[in-house]
């Protein structure tokens, strides 16, 4: 996430916050092997694929070089992937009462809400050598070299089973996440019209429980008709400076994140 995200929260919170105070069965068609045979496709074109699928900042290539076998993992989670979108994301059963159990278990909600083109891709963000698996959505190709995906999911792996590294949380409009350098995962979010805030975690010894390891806010109020800010940082309260500072320091960015369409 860059700084401009932040200000995109800030100035919405703003907006939103001003104008609270004046007006106060499935058809399903896909197979199974679809999402593991796109992968491994795309696994011996991958270095070709390298220098084509790029986000913005610094390589990352190295934390996504692992055996097909550590990736095989997903494959159940990626076909439930291609079964919504092999299906049009169930629209035509979106007033029946099948709708909901048409998607797969491990698919969030938010993701479901519009037809839009998925992606896939591998990284270790702890570096422990068994690959997170990232979920997200696009309208843009992925030969699109200014192509920034908009983030769904994030999977992991906890000896037996494929885990959601965040549980509790949904990602989407309100909820976000950017994977950066060094295992940093930043998770940011609008909660009300007044409050906003980022949160950073790594992942913990076990290779799959978030801990968080900073936390940062901004809450507003108004001031006759001017929403006012007050930032803080785990508590503490910080300048609009310190704020954008800080949080800057964690965002060093990844590049070379093979994004594979999911069809």
């Amino acid at each position: 996430m860059k700084i401009r995200k932040i200000a995109r929260l800030r100035i919405a919170t703003a907006m939103i916050l001003s104008a609270a105070f004046l007006f106060a069965g499935c058809g399903t068609t896909a197979q199974k092997e679809t999402a593991p045979k796109v992968f491994e496709e795309e696994i011996s074109n991958k270095e070709e694929s390298q220098n084509k699928d790029i986000t913005n900042g610094k390589d990352a290539a190295d934390h996504q070089e692992a055996p097909a076998e550590n990736m095989n993992i997903y494959d159940d989670v990626l076909s439930q992937y291609s079964d919504m979108v092999q299906n049009d994301f169930y629209t035509n059963l979106r007033d029946s009462d099948t709708y909901e159990s048409c998607f797969g278990e491990d698919i969030g909600l938010e993701i479901r809400t519009h037809k839009q083109d998925i992606y896939y891709t591998f990284y270790d963000i702890d570096g422990n050598g068994t690959m997170e698996l990232i979920i997200a959505g696009g309208e843009n190709a992925v030969s699109n070299p200014t192509f920034s995906p908009w983030n769904y999911d994030l999977y992991g792996y906890d000896g037996t089973n494929v885990v959601r590294i965040f549980p509790e949380m949904e990602f989407g409009y309100r909820t976000n996440f950017s994977i950066y350098d060094h295992g940093v995962i930043e998770v940011f979010y609008s909660s009300s019209a007044a409050e906003s805030g980022v949160d950073f975690y790594k992942i913990g010894a076990d290779g799959f429980t978030p801990e968080r390891t900073d936390s940062f806010t901004a809450v507003a109020h108004l001031e006759g008709d001017e929403p006012v800010f007050t930032y803080s940082q785990n508590g503490e309260e910080i300048t609009e400076e310190e704020y954008n500072a800080n949080i800057k320091g964690y965002e060093i960015a990844l590049t070379a994140l093979d994004w594979i369409q999911i069809r």
